[in-house]
């Protein structure tokens, strides 16, 4: 299948969910007249870039899982966007990543990004972050997550995605809860008052 579109949708359908998994899509196309999307699934599907997106300013919650995306683009009108998975993909930045002031839950596990850099300013209601299974390997790299007023859990090291070279240096956990003390969970695990306390005493010696 060389692409997929959803031209035949009539007019007068008010859709609020799609999932098309498995599908072979290569091209994100044919939604013009799906302003009304809340939800969109297209997992594991063929699909290379993010577009097609412009009129789809309703949608809270687009996952993409298990494509070819190499780019994060063509997200600049989704500005009510609440729940962004990308995860399993071909991602090697995150440079283009807009202002997305609702954007509460950001998976990007499973990818090829090296450096955080300012790719997750503007993100200011983001709550959870996952990039498991990436390539960040510098615990300075950690600390543009102070950037993150909303962040809660944040995950370098899932069973299901895998770890960071970081989740394998000395003191990683201490470092973590030291620098960012306002984090409710790390690597899927609650964090305790004695552990931040912990922290904060190996750090202050």
């Amino acid at each position: 299948m060389t692409s997929y579109a959803w031209i035949g949708l009539q007019s007068s359908l008010v859709l609020n969910s799609l999932v098309l998994i498995k599908q072979g899509i290569l091209q994100i196309e044919g939604l013009d007249q799906s302003s009304q999307l809340i939800e969109m699934w297209l997992n594991e599907n063929e699909i290379q870039q993010i577009s097609g997106l412009e009129n789809l300013e309703s949608l809270k919650r687009l996952f993409l899982p298990g494509n070819k995306i190499t780019r994060i683009t063509g997200l600049e009108r989704l500005h009510n966007l609440e729940t962004l998975w990308l995860n399993e993909n071909l991602i090697d930045t995150l440079d283009g990543i807009p202002d997305l002031p609702k954007l509460k839950e950001f998976n990007i596990a499973m990818n090829m990004v090296e450096f955080i850099g300012i790719g997750l300013d503007g993100l200011d209601s983001l709550e959870n972050l996952n990039m498991s299974g990436n390539k960040i390997g510098n615990f300075k790299e950690l600390l543009n997550l102070n950037r993150l007023p909303s962040l809660k859990i944040a995950t370098f090291f899932d069973p299901h995605y895998g770890d960071n070279p970081i989740c394998n240096l000395c003191n990683y956990q201490t470092y973590v809860l030291y620098h960012l003390p306002y984090l409710e969970k790390l690597d899927t695990l609650h964090i305790s008052d004695d552990a931040k306390a912990f922290a904060e005493a190996t750090f202050m010696k």
